[in-house]
């Protein structure tokens, strides 16, 4: 058993002959996942490629495995010998640079992301280069039979990308948010296999781990933590929404584990900080850098989950009670776990991504036309971006009303959009498909900057309908969408920037109307100034150029001032305004509405 798997053993194909084989090896008793074959006594796959060395504690396991060429292919001195005769000086000392050669090549370090290639698609297997400092969670959860308790453990692979000194760590514990409801109690945490002091702030959501000693940029640090969270369970009426918990026999988990914080460097060497913001109920919350998932969770088997990542392995426990799941990822933002018992589900592959689209019972048409609204989707949005680097991607109805939100290769979808709403679930889809490449694969803050994911991810709407129904069809959609809704706005109203915190609106109306609708407005003033083919590629160009990375309004200002058109300057700053600090928010009124299963706070004012 290897620390933060459970009890599955995870090798990458480490000898020779099992290069080519993609995925793991050895997961469901005892059968060898590359070949097809049974191994025998329990042996494991790969065993004859012996570690070198003992495996250094606290490094996941994919740090751990290195390869012993010599001591699997020892050549004698009296063998040797016996052939120089026949073959002579030269050939001797030939085959021996070509043997030094082959050895030093398969005593190199096993590949470190051989456990998470699976869920990349080949064209996109470079991806995983820029990936050093990314950090790497091993997470081992199982769930109650009531599905009221989740209990899990994580080991997570740290490196500081610089520049400042870590004197400390700080995870978020996002289900302790107002707008998520959960309870999660941290039980636990070791730094390298030692044990480490942490408190609880930013009003629970987070904790500071204290480290032994300052970590410098470049190095690296291993956190061990321990948790138990707590699952609300909340109304099962259609009309509810809510993004973590369980209702209409669904549950939803999102960021069920302790995520390491953006750490924010500041103008001087330093001043940085770990981003602790606690959001609101009417925008997004979770902000992460990309990392990669190892995750093991053991639910009642009647379960059917839907989760980022790629399934590598199920094995039934406890005489068909439990079934234990393992998905492996690629560079992803979080990782989400969602199931309902009553989950039917239908696919297609495209492009060479499989699109899965899960349905309750009675709801199979509307399903199903979600999964085709999705695959047109994943295929405009490849031509129009780029391609989609991960090899699945699903579609589920959630209790969300008829709301949508989008996390790593999964889109949950409100219930309402499978019945009252049906009219825009095809809307709905293409917005959060959108949301695979700006949020997934280019991320901001959103919290601070809402609007850099969610303008372009509702303009992508546009692309979508233009793309499958025709420009008449789009036209119309960006009248009655956008262009009505801002009309209707006051006057004050309709002068707000974009560039403004999601606490600094009044109303989620004022919101919505803003980051939405005007946002997607300001892509369309965009494409008639730049053109068709300039607009494109500057999207493609800014995609490419941040690609698993962070960017706030400044790198957008800077990527369209390389553009140098005066006109496009003047678009910024009449839209999106100053690409400093975003408007901070207003003073508190005491009549905010509270999220679900929440205390309202009354304030004082009159």
């Amino acid at each position: 058993m290897q620390a933060g798997l459970g009890k599955w053993q995870i090798l990458p194909s480490t000898c020779a002959r099992h290069w080519q084989c993609s995925t793991f090896r050895g997961f469901a008793n005892g059968v060898d996942n590359c070949t097809g074959e049974q191994l025998p006594g329990g042996q494991l796959p790969g065993s004859a490629c012996r570690p070198a060395r003992p495996q250094a504690a606290g490094l996941p396991v994919s740090e751990r495995l290195k390869l012993s060429c010599m001591s699997s292919a020892p050549i004698s001195a009296a063998r040797l010998r016996g052939l120089l005769p026949a073959l002579g000086v030269a050939a001797v000392l030939l085959g021996g640079l070509l043997l030094m050669g082959a050895c030093a090549r398969r005593s190199q370090p096993a590949d470190p992301y051989a456990p998470y290639r699976p869920a990349v698609k080949s064209e996109f297997q470079r991806d995983f280069d820029g990936l050093d400092e990314a950090p790497r969670y091993a997470i081992d959860v199982t769930l109650d039979p009531s599905g009221e308790v989740l209990s899990g453990t994580a080991e997570v692979w740290i490196t500081n990308a610089g520049p400042d000194p870590w004197k400390h760590l700080v995870f978020r514990l996002y289900p302790m948010l107002v707008q998520y409801g959960g309870t999660m109690t941290i039980t636990s945490v070791l730094v390298d296999g030692q044990p480490a002091t942490f408190v609880y702030q930013a009003e629970n959501s987070a904790i500071r781990l204290d480290l032994p000693r300052a970590l410098p940029a470049r190095r690296s640090v291993t956190a061990k933590l321990v948790w138990r969270l707590g699952i609300p369970r909340w109304s099962d009426n259609p009309g509810f929404y809510a993004l973590f918990g369980r209702s209409q026999q669904m549950i939803s988990l999102p960021l069920f584990y302790p995520a390491l914080a953006v750490y924010q460097p500041g103008p001087t060497l330093g001043t940085g900080h770990w981003w602790e913001e606690i959001g609101t109920v009417r925008g997004d919350a979770a902000f992460n850098v990309a990392s990669l998932f190892i995750v093991t969770a053991t639910l009642p088997s009647e379960q059917v989950p839907v989760a980022t990542g790629t399934l590598v392995g199920s094995e039934v426990l406890a005489g068909g009670q439990l079934t234990r799941h393992v998905w492996v990822t690629g560079p992803v933002r979080e990782f989400v776990l969602h199931m309902s018992p009553l989950f039917r589900s239908a696919s297609l592959e495209s492009y060479g991504t499989r699109v899965v689209s899960y349905w309750l019972p009675g709801q199979e048409a509307a399903g199903r036309a979600a999964l085709s609204y999705a695959v047109s989707a994943l295929r405009i949005f490849s031509d129009y971006y780029g391609g989609y680097p991960f090899r699945e991607v699903r579609v589920a109805p959630a209790p969300l009303n008829y709301r949508g939100m989008e996390y790593p290769q999964v889109t949950l979808l409100g219930v309402e959009l499978y019945t009252r709403f049906r009219n825009n679930l095809e809307i709905l889809v293409a917005h959060e498909m959108a949301h695979q490449w700006w949020y997934q694969l280019v991320h901001n803050d959103p919290v601070n900057a809402p609007w850099l994911d969610e303008a372009i991810s509702e303009y992508s709407v546009r692309l979508y309908y233009e793309m499958l129904h025709g420009g008449r069809a789009a036209d119309l959609l960006t009248w009655q969408r956008w262009q009505t809704p801002v009309d209707l706005l006051g006057q004050q109203e309709a002068g707000l920037l974009l560039n403004r915190r999601v606490d600094s609106f009044e109303t989620s109306a004022q919101y919505e109307t803003t980051i939405y609708a005007k946002g997607a407005l300001l892509y369309a003033q965009m494409r008639e100034i730049l053109g068709d083919r300039r607009f494109r590629r500057f999207l493609r160009d800014y995609l490419d150029q941040h690609r698993y990375q962070i960017v706030d309004t400044e790198s957008w200002r800077a990527a369209l001032a390389q553009l140098q058109m005066p006109a496009l300057d003047t678009l910024f700053r009449e839209w999106i305004g100053a690409s400093g600090p975003p408007t901070p928010a207003p003073t508190p009124t005491p009549l905010e509405i509270a999220a679900p299963g929440r205390q309202q706070e009354v304030g004082s004012g009159q």
